[in-house]
């Protein structure tokens, strides 16, 4: 019985809530694709040079742009999902709660759940939200789908920095 309990209104916000999330998440995706073949190229380009070697670390730059855009890309569809759980949890609250309350409590309800349907921005972290479910959206630069992909892609490229270089800094040394 409760699975059924959403009009065409609900569904459609939700499919809706989807597509956005999905774009965020396809976002995030085509972030670390273009990074991986922007620093592929730069690699293959600065190894070539036989005098600017050391422009290798000018790599660093779209690595930490792109960082910065996938977290960005993974923190608004985090707020995203924390804006759909807040229309579930409401429209529940609605369809729960309508019949046998009184008119001021019921009243509250139809607002509250009129506003979460039309509401689209993303929910970010509040104090009093995360204890009811809802994920966070902050530090998204240090996440498990971030941090090993941009951490390791900066590694390498001080390493081959390092490497093709080796003369260079061994005379320094």
């Amino acid at each position: 019985m409760m699975e059924n309990m959403y009009n065409d209104d609900d569904r459609q916000y939700l499919q809706m809530m989807q597509e956005n999330i999905n774009r965020m998440s396809c976002n995030s995706s085509n972030c670390k694709a273009w990074l991986i073949t922007i620093v592929a190229a730069m690699l293959a380009v600065g190894c070539n040079i036989t005098d600017l070697h050391w422009w290798l670390l000018l790599t660093i730059a779209p690595i930490l742009i792109f960082w910065y855009l996938d977290s960005f890309y993974l923190s608004l569809e985090r707020g995203m999902r924390n804006r759909q759980r807040e229309f579930l949890n409401k429209a529940r609250e609605y369809y729960a709660h309508s019949v046998e309350t009184d008119e001021m409590k019921r009243e509250k309800l139809l607002k509250d759940y009129q506003e979460a349907l039309y509401n689209f921005t993303p929910k970010m972290d509040e104090d009093n939200d995360l204890s009811k479910g809802f994920v966070s959206t902050m530090d998204r630069k240090f996440s498990k789908p971030i941090l090993p992909v941009y951490g390791t892609l900066l590694i390498i490229v001080c390493f081959i920095t390092a490497i093709v270089n080796w003369s260079s800094i061994k005379s320094f040394l």
